[in-house]
């Protein structure tokens, strides 16, 4: 599940930059299911590509309770790139996590730097 949950959140970037996947013990994303995932995935692209800068895109499976929500900010540009920071807060399993990711868009693709 753990090694699932990093695939599935580096595949923007394209590489993982964890070889030691211990962090996610315990932790929210860690009790992702694929649907859970997938609305993630989908809130993720719709703040990243729609959504103006501090703006909050949630995401909820009525089905496993899992939910959170998703915040574009303004980023300095990295070699010419326009970049965006996410800053998300999910809880799953009664876990509740946060993290803040800065993303750069590179061949018209969002990739985590």
């Amino acid at each position: 599940m753990k090694r699932k949950w990093i695939a599935i959140l580096f595949m923007l970037q394209g590489s993982v930059f964890a070889q030691n996947d211990a962090f996610l013990n315990n932790t929210a994303m860690s009790y992702f299911t694929k649907t859970d995932w997938a609305l993630f995935n989908q809130a993720q692209a719709t703040v990243l590509n729609k959504e103006k800068n501090g703006m909050r895109v949630s995401w909820r499976n009525p089905e496993t309770h899992a939910h959170g929500d998703l915040v574009a900010s303004a980023a300095p540009s990295l070699n010419g790139m326009p970049c965006r920071y996410v800053t998300f807060r999910n809880t799953a399993h009664l876990i509740n996590g946060a993290g803040r990711f800065r993303f750069c868009k590179t061949n018209h693709q969002w990739k985590i730097f």
